[in-house]
């Protein structure tokens, strides 16, 4: 597998992920402009691209998707029933191919294995994606305010996750961000914390090596040496996980 984090952060997400022939998105919130710079940088055609995994609806997980429509890249896009109605009808009219998944739902993605679980965050009808080809495993967990047990086992002895570490609660409360906007975030329907992600990471590897993408990083309500203190703090053996740092723009390919 090469994973490819295009965007990541309150101003756009977006993946691209190649396992063969096998080419794929997870979410598109970046300009169509900045998606084909992106892919041109990765020597990628995009063209070559027709399928997407939506997370959710938030724009900084879909602005690109309309233009990906309609210039005839994407044709089949996968989401749940609650994000397509959140659409716009300019966008939806624009799909060719919707299918829609249920939450804990497990289903075939041009010969790759799709597994969704529930996240809990303020969108409609919210998920994550686990995604398999036989030999390697990936989880996509962002825009979360928690991770129920129930998925633990799902989500435990991945190859890689790209899963967020947004923010150092301290660092947000100190911040001149308005009090409701704080609140959202640190609720459990907003976004984990770096305590939390480090937390889960380390509950997640069980004696395999594996990779953390860290996902939708706060510009400023956090930092790299805040996310290396919770992992210290966290990990009962930091060497255990090889850790990158995704940002606004994105990240160079990993291969797992």
């Amino acid at each position: 597998m090469e994973i490819y984090v295009l965007a990541s952060g309150s101003k756009g997400n977006m993946t691209y992920l190649k396992v063969g022939h096998i080419k794929l998105f997870v979410d598109a919130g970046i300009s169509y402009k900045r998606i084909r710079e992106k892919m041109e940088a990765y020597d990628q055609d995009l063209y070559d691209v027709k399928s997407i995994l939506i997370t959710h609806e938030h724009s900084d997980h879909v602005t690109g998707l309309r233009l990906l429509l309609k210039n005839k890249i994407i044709e089949d896009v996968y989401l749940t029933s609650g994000t397509y109605e959140a659409l716009s009808d300019e966008v939806k009219i624009l799909i060719k191919n919707v299918h829609i998944i249920k939450s804990e739902d497990t289903f075939d993605v041009l010969g790759l294995k799709v597994s969704t679980f529930m996240v809990s965050h303020d969108a409609n009808q919210p998920v994550g994606y686990v995604i398999e080809d036989g030999s390697k495993k990936v989880c996509f967990v962002n825009d979360t305010g928690y991770v129920d047990q129930v998925y633990y086992d799902l989500l435990s002895n991945a190859d890689c996750y790209l899963l967020e570490a947004n923010h150092h609660p301290t660092k947000l409360m100190q911040s001149p961000r308005p009090f409701l906007l704080k609140k959202r975030i640190l609720g459990e329907r907003g976004h984990l914390s770096n305590d939390d992600a480090a937390w889960l990471i380390n509950r997640f590897v069980n004696n395999k090596d594996s990779k953390w993408i860290v996902t939708h990083i706060s510009e400023d309500c956090n930092s790299v040496l805040d996310i290396e203190e919770s992992i210290v703090k966290a990990f009962d053996d930091p060497t255990k996980v090889e850790v990158f740092y995704a940002t606004k723009d994105g990240l160079p390919v990993i291969k797992i």
